[in-house]
């Protein structure tokens, strides 16, 4: 399948999105398309699916035009795409969300067949009678992931794939997309924010800077030369720059003490804790999908209730209390779904800002332009609505609406699916927030990540704190074998 994108433009009022853009996705390689969230790889991709309908240029398959292309279209064209965030329903089961999406009708008992041999080849573990409501984003990226492969997809687009697997699973996925294009025909497109993944996997990249195509680079990838088109010269080198870890805290009263708590989210139970933390520290939280982390984050923000044992916040208990008493002893909580949950998403930018400081209402657009477009660098239109914001944006938006006195900073995958510059400036903020004081806790399903930035790292497994781990005493491999019990921790838990 060759597919050629020619001369794109797509607009958003006076945002030009896509412009004037020319990409070719040749049969039998792996097309990367890297940029800075906002550049408009996602905006590009759903113009190839159909989502949305260019202002200008036009999409050719097999040397032939395809004018008014629409999802159903694409899809009988044998285009297909993995969003970013996974489009589902809910109140579904697996196996019937598995069986939607345009392909052949199925009975239960063949969904659920094919469904067990997807996941079976992408080492994947979904249980198919199970609400879609009740997984994880990981889970649900996962769920539409295989549904991707049980069609006869010709073009596959993949929107930031790896976010939520395990490096077994992302390496089982590298294996499969290199085998669905050995044959010469088909092709995949894969937006991704991670070079060293691009540098792995792809035959080609392609660089976006602000809608337009800047770049264009063939295997073996330069680092640099991807960097430089992304950012600039000297923007790169800052970018490329890794911080040393975080010392340890030592000493010091404990900001958050949690004593033999129960927490009892809606999807798991976890097994009694004990566990301090003090004012400056960065704690990651390393699990596999299902192991308690998550469960345990949203616990430390009040939202899944503690039902036994004791957790106080600088003195003042909570264990039983509702969410706001959480907000009001300064705990801030940042989702991993920022639309579901932390945002609304038909709301405009200068609404969220009224809603996260009621009392400067008047002051809407001062606070705005100071908090959101200087300290933040957020798109600089206070009228959009959230829904129309880019994940980077999305992520700085509800950065900039955290309070300046939080005091314990929680925040589940907070770089999901974003671009290298957007993590640095989200990581250059955490720490700047723990060296004035405040705590952080985060989890990343990204384990290099996880590694490379907390001091201390808190391991959960089957619904468990299994180790709490100092900095300079952990590893890539030792955090891996403890996050899916294939050794005992040999540290005990603080």
């Amino acid at each position: 399948m060759d597919v050629v994108l020619s001369q794109i433009v797509k607009r958003f009022g006076p945002l030009a999105a896509n412009d004037d853009v020319t990409m070719r996705f040749a049969p039998g390689t792996i097309h990367g398309l890297l940029g800075e969230n906002g550049a408009g790889k996602s905006t590009l991709m759903r113009v190839l699916c159909g989502v949305l309908a260019p202002d200008g240029g036009e999409v050719v398959v097999n040397g032939r035009a395809c004018p008014g292309l629409t999802p159903e279209g694409a899809g009988a064209l044998g285009i297909g795409m993995l969003s970013q965030d996974p489009l589902d329903f809910p109140p579904l089961p697996v196996w019937e969300n598995f069986a939607l999406g345009g392909g052949p009708v199925l009975s239960r008992s063949q969904a659920k067949a094919r469904l067990a041999a997807v996941c079976a080849r992408m080492g994947f573990v979904l249980p198919p009678d199970a609400p879609v409501s009740r997984l994880t984003v990981a889970e649900r990226q996962q769920l539409e992931l295989a549904r991707l492969f049980d069609r006869d997809v010709r073009l596959l687009i993949l929107d930031e794939p790896t976010t939520g697997i395990s490096p077994a699973q992302k390496e089982a996925l590298f294996g499969v997309l290199r085998a669905f294009v050995a044959d010469g025909e088909r092709v995949v497109a894969l937006v991704t924010h991670k070079l060293a993944e691009a540098k792995e996997l792809c035959d080609t990249v392609s660089v976006l800077r602000q809608g337009r195509l800047v770049g264009s680079f063939a295997a073996p990838l330069s680092t640099t030369a991807i960097l430089g088109a992304m950012f600039g010269a000297e923007a790169a080198c800052a970018v490329g720059a890794v911080p040393p870890r975080p010392a340890p805290v030592v000493g010091g009263e404990a900001l958050l003490r949690v004593t033999d708590a129960v927490i009892a989210d809606e999807k798991i139970v976890l097994q009694p804790l004990s566990v301090a933390i003090r004012p400056g520290e960065i704690v990651g939280l390393a699990g596999i999908s299902g192991g308690g982390q998550e469960a345990f984050l949203r616990g430390l923000a009040g939202i899944a209730p503690v039902v036994a044992g004791s957790l106080a916040v600088a003195g003042r208990e909570l264990a039983g209390k509702p969410a706001t008493r959480f907000l009001n002893a300064a705990v801030h909580y940042l989702p991993a779904s920022r639309l579901e949950e932390g945002l609304f998403p038909g709301l405009t930018l200068l609404d969220h800002v009224r809603l996260a400081f009621p009392e400067r209402r008047a002051e809407a657009r001062a606070i705005f332009a100071e908090r959101c477009v200087g300290r933040f660098r957020l798109t600089n239109l206070p009228e959009a609505k959230a829904a129309r914001l880019s994940g980077g944006n999305q992520q700085r938006l509800l950065l900039s609406l955290v309070p300046d006195d939080t005091r314990l900073l929680l925040a589940d995958n907070p770089t999901r699916g974003l671009d290298a510059a957007s993590i640095a400036q989200i990581w250059d903020h955490f720490r700047e927030r723990a060296a004035a004081g405040a705590a952080v806790v985060f989890f990343s399903e990204d384990l290099d990540e996880l590694l490379a930035h907390a001091g201390r790292v808190l391991v959960f497994f089957n619904r468990a704190l299994v180790a709490d781990l100092k900095a300079g005493i952990f590893d890539a491999a030792c955090v891996g074998d403890l996050m899916t019990g294939r050794t005992v921790p040999g540290q005990a838990v603080a």
